[in-house]
């Protein structure tokens, strides 16, 4: 098993450091909060807990967005304008899940990003 929490972080705004660990920690907050499958809750934890965060165009957050997806939202307190979309976690995914045609389940989309810096 090779379990991963996919976080994408908006590339199109201008966001502090510490604005988007708060960020990241929401969404991971939020994650665990709504997340049925404990079984894969306690395998994650009971593993590595990788977290991959990358740097997506906010555009392509809306779509996950609507797609059901956990987002973040800020609420404006600091440094952005209230409802502005930070974050999207795809939650954990395991990477070693390869059906028979040899995709595994994470969606292509992703392996085209970069890091976020």
């Amino acid at each position: 098993m090779d379990l991963r929490m996919y976080i994408l972080v908006n590339k199109d705004i201008e966001i502090g450091k510490g604005k988007v660990a708060g960020q990241v920690g929401h969404a991971v907050a939020s994650y665990f909060y709504h997340c049925k499958d404990k079984e894969l809750i306690k395998n994650y934890m009971e593993n590595q807990q990788k977290k991959i965060i990358l740097a997506c165009p906010q555009a392509k957050l809306e779509e996950f967005e609507q797609q059901g997806y956990i987002s973040i939202r800020d609420n404006g307190l600091t440094e952005l304008e209230p409802n502005t979309l930070t974050c999207v976690t795809l939650g954990i995914i395991d990477c070693d899940d390869v059906n028979e045609y040899g995709d595994n389940p994470v969606p292509k989309y992703i392996k085209r990003l970069r890091l976020y810096k």
